[in-house]
């Protein structure tokens, strides 16, 4: 019973915790005066990339909650996910 009770309270901490990453935008794309997905470092262009299979991994393992793209920066050469809102027509 206990162990239920546990393996439980963890999922629930796990759902809790990846609905705040969602919340405080942590990861998402950023935009700035001249392109609307910069690098977090420099502010450079973002390139889309192809994902590699622990990015597919991690899409699974969150609920498929952030949809994360690869994106390297042609400046500084960052790499890494970014996530974006999910385009609703109509809303500005």
């Amino acid at each position: 019973m206990y162990q239920f009770l546990l393996i439980f309270l963890i999922a629930i901490a796990y759902i809790l915790l990846l609905f705040a990453l969602k919340h405080f935008k942590i990861g998402k794309k950023t935009s700035c005066g001249n392109c609307s997905n910069c690098c977090p470092d420099c502010e450079g262009v973002l390139n889309r990339i192809r994902r590699t299979q622990s990015d597919q991994f991690i899409h699974h393992f969150t609920f498929r909650i952030f949809d994360a793209r690869r994106y390297v920066c042609n400046e500084c050469g960052w790499e890494g996910l970014r996530w974006e809102d999910q385009f609703r027509p109509g809303k500005d």
